[in-house]
């Protein structure tokens, strides 16, 4: 059975960066995951990650802060990350050997820094937050898929298409794997 997730009150709504978990990783505790992911965009820019950090919602943290490209984006945010960047990560396993849903060699889910820090911040949390931690865990062996038909992104779900790289779902499913 494959799990779909997206909207913060539907079933498995703990899944997604909206949810209103509070996470202390980059020391501050981040009203939602997605509130510290979006501000990590600009850690050079200590003004824009206020900006971020004080958000009302998770939406505005995205939507108003997160994706204007008016603020200085971290040069490196769809670069590979460095050695050094990796080696704070131990034991990451590639989804199923890197081998997608339809047999498709995917890319390793830590490819880029914005994954890297997708997967901190989401560790972070469910280590923090015992419910989300076992319903993740309930979850068992399932394919977790981000379903963002609606809003279209395939690369942190599966997009329109259903096709898409659904890198959130891999990442959850990592974690998954390393809290058991």
């Amino acid at each position: 059975m494959t799990i779909l997730f997206y909207h913060q009150d539907d079933p498995y709504g703990c899944f997604s960066n909206f949810s209103r978990h509070p996470v202390n990783i980059y020391d501050r505790v981040w009203m939602t995951s997605e509130h510290a992911f979006q501000a990590m965009k600009f850690h050079t820019s200590p003004v824009h990650m206020d900006l971020v950090f004080n958000a009302p919602t998770p939406g505005q943290a995205a939507n108003k802060h997160g994706r204007n490209r008016s603020y200085p984006l971290r040069p490196d945010w769809d670069q590979a990350p460095s050695i050094q960047q990796l080696s704070l990560i131990q034991n990451i396993r590639v989804f199923e050997d890197g081998i997608d849903r339809k047999g498709v060699v995917a890319e390793h889910p830590l490819a880029r820094v914005k994954d890297v820090i997708m997967y901190e911040v989401c560790l972070a949390k469910f280590q923090q937050h015992e419910a989300c931690r076992k319903e993740l865990l309930s979850t068992g062996d399932e394919i977790l898929i981000e379903d963002t038909r609606s809003s279209g992104d395939a690369y942190w779900g599966w997009g329109t298409s259903m096709v898409g790289e659904n890198k959130l779902g891999r990442l959850l499913m990592t974690i998954r794997q390393q809290l058991r």
